[in-house]
């Protein structure tokens, strides 16, 4: 009642300002009494029936970006673990929105950017002008208007029109058909440049039967949401065209007059920008602050204990601005409550927030979004699942369990989950700031030069921490390193790349600016560290580390090897402890299998031949690919059993002959791959390793019993069978291979298999042994 009393008086004395000022409007309103008034960019008046915005004349043709966050998600009955968006705090958009007035209406206009018009004149470029650089979303009459504004009805639009709504994400959260009847606006909040509105909706679950799952029964949903509506700056941000990779880009059309269109493409980044008084000293190499620093909100739902590591993760990125010019340019804060800062809200868009979330989805995540003049980044929130922890200590065990003994521990030590914290949390902030992936930065340093605790402290394990790299798995187990150097940190490239996107260069204009950045560039590419490669080359592989993969995974593998050997790393006392070992244990498995890989990868693979030569690869040759056979006959052709030795498996409940035969077919798979790799690249130039090289190494280990007359182990002799079987179904049709030289090389090795097993059945006395060999040769079945 209290309220309704306030809106009443205030209402009476907006209406005898109104009255002098703007009549049409306070006539309009008295009739919808009693009206809640609103101030901001949009003064909004409210009634039980009716919301209406009156818009000024200045802010039509302004552009708008609307952001919804999610507050309040359901309890899904069927939620898939898998999905990462669907939860508190996730934030949907930006989408964009502009107002344009056409006689007695206001339209509702979705803005038009992927098209730059450099020069009109010319056939292309006037006929790219003539689509023009708006798109209808929707139509408003006006009902009501001043010599400065106009007043729109638009509560069913905020409640109905998908701009506004979870409508256009209902795919991607299952979340099925909205109950119209059911939307509530809750509160609406005006700023001067920024409208924040509380809304509730509510939805009918979908009932789509998924493969493998039963249909769930539907069921209604409610969604708290918060909807903010953003006026973007006047002058859009300086934009940075993109080299060849590095950041995340926004693509446009670009007309040059009488010319086709070209592609062109622009980073996304934030707006750092300096005041005037500082320009002379920025340009003198001196630090100053930037007008407004990039400041992430922390979750009020994170555990205390890692609020200060999430802190440190945001300000590890702190030198790299610094190599930019920039003081104190990114920081983190512990999101207010309305005590400290009634004005906070995490659906507010002027504030970055990193948001903690309870599921079992083992990820975390950082978008860009942008808005499409300029690629300025405008709004974010970042997502930490707590169950990343889960993946993380899993990781932490299998490449460094061997020289830290802390990883043996059910519940790591706070030490180590503060820096894994750090670790994903610091990536994903590379993320919002612009940071595409780099998997070139992990191959750049030695096995020696990464076993040195000094070296490491100065350059971490990798130039980049946008790589997928997480652990330092070349230390052995007697290496002493600190904490902080097993681990990825922001690097030279992740420092160079921020310089690169954020430092002002000077310039009388944008086109001198951007020569200057490009003259800069480069001179720094000439430090190989700076450099970013496609997945194309060999080397840029996810989740490997170092310079050389057959050393540094050989190293590895030897680790693996400790901790599956080592009693009392496997240490069982409880249920829970029994859970934690069993994925320590599949970890073990999916790291060898994943170590093997990068290596295999080399056979057939190829690398950048110049850092200035974007396009040209040269192949990997024999030199290198003849260690990669040693590899290969070490660790898939002698098989691991100690993996799988009885006594570990038993203690863990897990059924070890099962889980070999599962490995040794993966392992299996990807080595025939790789013969075909081999065939594919045999004759590109000289010094290549051939089909025949690589069989031979096969067939030399694989069967080097037979040679001796002593009986193959129970092991190795399935790797065997599974071998033969892979060649031989490579002569079947369906494996469509045109290559005759490599038919005729396989069917030689299955020959010279047949051939060599008959002779070692005739020698060999053991029965087992016999009955074995014969089996295999039965299996060669031309």
């Amino acid at each position: 009642m209290l309220k309704g009393m306030i809106s009443a008086i205030f209402l009476a004395v907006a209406c005898t300002f109104l009255y002098g000022q703007q009549p049409s409007i306070a006539t309009f309103l008295k009739g919808e009494a009693p009206v809640e008034i609103i101030p901001g960019m949009f003064t909004t008046y409210r009634s039980d029936k009716h919301i209406y915005w009156e818009i000024p004349d200045s802010l039509v043709g302004r552009e708008f970006a609307v952001t919804t966050t999610i507050l309040t998600a359901p309890a899904h009955p069927d939620r898939d673990m898998e999905k990462k968006f669907g939860y508190s705090g996730d934030m949907i958009g930006p989408v964009f929105f502009s107002f344009q007035k056409q006689g007695n209406e206001l339209w509702i206009m979705d803005p038009q950017y992927e098209r730059v018009i450099e020069n009109p004149e010319g056939v292309y470029a006037k006929i790219a002008v003539q689509r023009g650089n708006g798109r209808l979303y929707k139509r408003l009459p006006i009902i009501t208007k001043t010599q400065g504004s106009s007043l729109v009805e638009i509560g069913e639009i905020l409640k109905d029109f998908p701009l506004f709504t979870l409508d256009i994400v209902s795919f991607d959260l299952s979340i099925g058909t909205r109950l119209r009847e059911k939307d509530s606006i809750k509160e609406i909040k005006g700023y001067d440049n920024r409208l924040l509105i509380h809304a509730s909706r509510a939805y009918r679950s979908s009932s789509m039967r998924m493969p493998g799952k039963p249909v769930s029964s539907p069921y209604i949903g409610d969604w708290d949401t918060g909807i903010c509506i953003k006026l973007l700056s006047k002058k859009p941000l300086e934009a940075v065209t993109a080299n060849a990779g590095t950041y995340f880009t926004i693509g446009k059309e670009c007309f040059q007059g009488d010319q086709p269109a070209i592609r062109k493409s622009v980073v996304k980044r934030w707006r750092l920008e300096i005041r005037a008084e500082d320009e002379e000293r920025y340009m003198r190499g001196e630090l100053v602050e930037p007008i407004q620093p990039i400041i992430f909100y922390i979750d009020r739902n994170t555990p205390e204990k890692y609020i200060d590591c999430i802190m440190e993760a945001v300000r590890d990125w702190r030198p790299a601005f610094e190599k930019a010019g920039f003081k104190n340019a990114i920081d983190a804060r512990l999101a207010p409550t309305a005590e400290e800062d009634p004005d906070f809200s995490i659906y507010d868009s002027t504030y970055p927030f990193i948001s903690w979330k309870i599921s079992g989805q083992n990820n975390a995540y950082g978008p860009t979004p942008c808005e499409p003049r300029s690629g300025e980044i405008i709004a974010c929130h970042i997502g930490i699942f707590c169950s990343v922890l889960n993946l993380e200590q899993k990781w932490y065990f299998a490449q460094c369990g061997a020289n830290d003994p802390q990883a043996w521990n059910i519940e790591l030590p706070d030490s180590l989950q503060f820096e894994q914290i750090k670790q994903v949390l610091t990536h994903e902030v590379g993320h919002t700031l612009g940071l595409e992936h780099n998997f070139l930065g992990s191959s750049h340093y030695s096995i020696d030069q990464l076993r040195d605790n000094d070296f490491l402290s100065q350059y971490s394990i990798g130039s980049s921490i946008m790589d997928y790299v997480r652990c330092n798995y070349a230390l052995r187990p007697q290496d002493k390193v600190d904490l902080k150097n097993r681990r990825i940190r922001v690097g030279e490239y992740d420092k160079w790349a921020i310089e690169w996107g954020y430092r002002i260069f000077p310039g009388k204009d944008a086109s001198e600016r951007e020569k200057n950045r490009a003259l800069w560039n480069q001179e720094k590419q000439k430090d190989p560290l700076l450099h970013l490669s496609s997945r194309m080359d060999v080397r840029a592989q996810a989740e490997d580390l170092g310079n050389d993969h057959v050393a540094v995974n050989t190293q590895g593998i030897e680790n693996l090897k400790y901790l599956c050997e080592h009693p009392d790393v496997w240490n069982v006392t409880d249920k829970t402890s029994l859970r934690v070992l069993q994925g320590r244990y599949e970890a073990v498995l999916e790291h060898y299998k994943q170590w093997v890989q990068h290596v295999l990868s080399h056979l057939g693979g190829k690398r950048l031949a110049e850092p200035d030569e974007e396009h040209i690869y040269i192949p990997e040759k024999a030199d290198y690919n003849k260690k990669v056979m040693s590899f290969i006959q070490a660790y898939i052709l002698q098989p691991p059993v100690w993996m799988f030795d009885e006594k570990l498996t038993a203690k863990l409940e897990i059924d070890g002959s099962r889980e070999f035969d599962r490995f040794y077919e993966e392992l299996m798979s990807e080595m025939i791959r790789s013969l075909r790799e081999v065939e594919r690249t045999e004759n590109v130039c000289e010094g290549m390793l051939s089909v025949d090289e690589f069989l031979e190494s096969i067939h030399k280990e694989l069967f080097s019993e037979w040679a001796d007359n002593i009986p193959v182990s129970d092991a190795k002799y399935k790797v065997q069978l599974l071998y033969v079987s892979k060649l031989a179904k490579l002569l079947d049709r369906s494996e469509k291979i045109t290559s005759s030289k490599l038919l005729v090389s396989i069917m030689q090795a299955l020959n010279r298999i047949k051939e060599e097993s008959l002779d070692y059945s005739h020698k060999i006395t053991d029965p087992v042994a016999k009955k074995r060999v014969m089996f295999l040769v039965d299996s060669i079945w031309f």
